[in-house]
């Protein structure tokens, strides 16, 4: 539920400052305005080293927490373990460099520098390395005293010693300040050294749960020390003022808050630039939306809380993409497993997991009334079919068309002549079927189906921006008109088509009738749009007609719903026939990855899908955003 904010001056003496600083944070129902900064300050250094030795502790093996309040050990703790860290990684580097050089100059074989530059002293010579391509040698002449030691890595390795350094055409000389056997030494120091501050590192484990407690502590610390920021000293600094917004419900709270000290709070009015926050306050399955509301944009201070319809229809729109019970059973499982291994989830992770929840039995009754279970639908005398939705609309169907002998009608009888004089509807969606390579394919059933699918995507589409826009109709009363022109569509859509509509076979609607009466809702629709406009927005009003576009659009993309759940179900079909033709063991594996490859897929589709047409189409209509959240001083603490 979103609450109306009110804007409050607080005015109180200095001595009070600290102690309702404190009690406004414990309270957490003010969001303090400093007028003083126009951005969200930086994160200090100190916080952001906490996050850093949190997130290094987390990478670690678990151990059991040592228990400690002591906060005051925590900075010292953190400098350690980001000290370990950076020397883990300076470590990983110098290995990593020392590896190239044992590669370059592993073919010189093991020598030492300093007996190395001993005999340049001593000889008065100049020792040199150098390497060409491979092959090198072989065709050209080499100076007497250029000396072919090997090749490797493609290349010919080759040293020299002269009184003065020399140059070779066609040849790279190497430095080697670390011979092969000085480099392999300094490998072995450097794999001892990382082991040693691994362990030193490691032993720091048992401080994370502590870490935790110590950052939520210095993060209340510097939260509080922001808020007091925004407070202004006039008269010498005797007086403390400090402006906040609180929401409607809270102001006696507030009022409590200050009884007892020397604060005088009054309602201000509004600056012209002010931007009132948008304060939600949700519970149950309302806070599981409001996180997904939170996923695109924050609502406006105007805006009605999206957060529940938002996720009964994303609830929706996930079942019928992924649209399979038996899919449905393994997302559920899944969640089950993991509220069992851990019990002590809270907070944001709980709803995460009361969300998948959610979903899987989303999922799975969607699955039984569409008839689908791991890709499979079940025979048409089987007892599943009794709580099919789809089966109960095939039905309906046959018998219109039974009854009405339409052109439907004839086309099928045509095709499959047993059809004719059948008038059990049961009976003649399961009597036209053709059997190719050995199985039995009830054509007029899956058709039937294809189409009431399809027809259900739009129904949705058609329902779901209708209620976008009866959210809205007090700022925009033209959806009126637009309601009207809706729904005159879907009536006129199937004639237009040459089909049969759910409205006609279920709920009775004259196909001969529909058709007019859609176009004269459709026409009505577009004049009553267009005259409130005209008298809302003057001359931009004649712009209204072209919102047809933009509805037609919107709807018809909810025939992605449509397409993915269909999609899915083609891949599982694929899976079957894979695996008829290969043997058990090959066949069971292609079914297992298969499933599990369109599984994810479903979830991947489901998501990013199902909030689209909320956030897109749906919004549209009803949701300005750009709101900025409501965030009061509170005290932050462990879920």
């Amino acid at each position: 539920m979103r609450y109306d904010v009110k804007k409050f001056l607080f005015v109180g003496a200095e001595s009070d400052k600290e102690a309702f600083f404190k009690r406004a944070q414990d309270a957490g129902i003010i969001h303090f305005i400093d007028p003083k900064r126009s951005k969200t300050p930086d994160v200090p250094l100190s916080i952001q080293n906490y996050v850093r030795a949190i997130k290094v502790l987390r990478g670690l093996p678990p151990t059991e927490q040592e228990e400690t309040d002591e906060y005051e050990l925590a900075e010292g703790l953190v400098k350690k373990i980001i000290s370990h860290k950076e020397k883990l990684e300076s470590l990983e580097e110098e290995e990593r460099v020392v590896k190239l050089e044992i590669s370059r100059v592993e073919a010189f074989g093991a020598f030492s520098t300093k007996e190395l530059a001993a005999i340049e002293k001593e000889t008065n010579r100049k020792i040199q390395f150098f390497c060409t391509k491979q092959g090198y040698a072989e065709k050209h002449p080499l100076p007497e005293e250029l000396i072919y030691v090997g090749s490797d890595h493609g290349l010919d390795y080759f040293t020299a010693i002269n009184k003065e350094p020399m140059q070779y055409p066609r040849m790279i000389e190497l430095t080697i300040d670390r011979s092969w056997s000085e480099l392999k030494e300094r490998q072995k120091e450097i794999a001892k050294e990382h082991q040693e501050t691994f362990r030193k590192l490691k032993n720091y484990a048992k401080y994370n749960r502590f870490l935790h407690h110590a950052f939520v502590h210095q993060l209340n610390s510097y939260h509080l020390d922001v808020a007091k920021e925004s407070v202004e000293f006039p008269l010498d600094e005797k007086l403390f003022v400090v402006q906040g917004w609180v929401p409607v419900h809270k102001i006696e709270v507030m009022h409590l808050l200050v009884k007892d000290m020397n604060v005088y709070v009054e309602e201000i009015a509004l600056d012209k630039n002010d931007v009132e926050p948008t304060c939600l306050e949700n519970t149950g399955a309302s806070k599981i939306g409001e996180d997904l509301i939170h996923i695109y944009d924050t609502p406006s201070n105007t805006d009605k809380d999206p957060s529940l319809w938002v996720l009964v229809f994303f609830a929706l729109f996930f079942s019928m993409i992924i649209g399979d019970a038996g899919y449905g059973l393994v997302l559920l499982l899944i969640a089950l497993y993991i509220r069992y291994k851990h019990q002590g989830l809270k907070g944001a992770k709980m709803r995460l997991l009361n969300l998948v929840t959610i979903l899987s039995f989303c999922v799975i009754a969607w699955g039984v009334l569409m008839s689908s279970f791991f890709g499979l639908s079940p025979a048409p005398d089987s007892p599943l079919r009794k709580f099919s939705l789809m089966e109960w609309l095939v039905e309906k169907k046959a018998a219109y068309i039974i009854k009405h002998k339409d052109a439907t009608y004839q086309e099928l009888v045509k095709k499959f002549p047993q059809l004719q004089g059948v008038t059990d509807p049961k009976e003649f969606v399961t009597k036209a079927f053709v059997e190719k390579d050995g199985k039995i394919h009830y054509e007029v059933l899956t058709k039937f189906s294809d189409h009431i699918m399809m027809e259900l995507a739009l129904m949705v589409g058609v329902i779901h921006v209708i209620i976008s826009m009866l959210r809205n109709i007090k700022r925009s009363p033209s959806y009126i008109g637009w309601i009207l022109f809706l729904i005159g569509c879907y009536l006129y859509l199937p004639s237009y088509l040459g089909a049969v509509s759910i409205t006609n076979f279920v709920f009775g609607i004259n196909q001969t009738e529909a058709p007019s009466g859609g176009l004269i809702l459709m026409l009505i629709g577009v004049i009553i749009a267009s005259a409130i406009a005209l008298y809302q927005h003057k001359w931009l009003g004649l712009l209204e007609p072209s919102n047809v576009i933009q509805i037609f659009g919107d709807v018809l993309s909810y025939l992605r719903l449509y397409a993915l759940g269909l999609s899915g179900a083609m891949f599982s079909a694929t899976l079957y026939e894979l695996a008829g033709l290969t043997n058990f063991v090959i066949g069971a594996v292609i079914i297992l990855v298969g499933h599990i490859v369109n599984i994810g897929l479903g979830i991947m589709g489901g998501v990013i899908h199902g909030l689209r047409l909320n956030f897109l189409e749906w919004y549209h209509y009803s949701f300005e955003g750009g709101g900025k959240k409501f965030n009061p001083l509170r005290k932050l603490e462990i879920e």
